[in-house]
């Protein structure tokens, strides 16, 4: 499910509100609801790592890890 920010403030999963030093911005907060949803989340992403990663040792996974970072840092610096 893919929410935009208006429709996760609609939800109930975050708050927005002006930022008392820059009224042009606003301050987001998760609320109660979206904490529980990010730690929900949070779990189902964890048991596909470890389902997609199963045939990797830890540090096979970790040298996957830093490999793909470098793959992403290095394209960032190009965007």
């Amino acid at each position: 499910m893919r929410f935009c920010r208006n429709e996760l403030a609609e939800s109930g999963l975050l708050e927005r509100s002006p930022n008392p030093a820059d009224r042009r911005q606003n301050i987001i907060a998760l609320t109660g609801p979206g904490r529980r949803r990010l730690v929900k989340l949070d779990g189902l992403l964890t048991e596909v790592e470890d389902h997609v990663l199963a045939p990797l040792t830890e540090p096979e996974r970790a040298e996957l890890a830093r490999v793909l970072t470098a793959v992403v840092d290095h394209h960032g610096q190009h965007m």
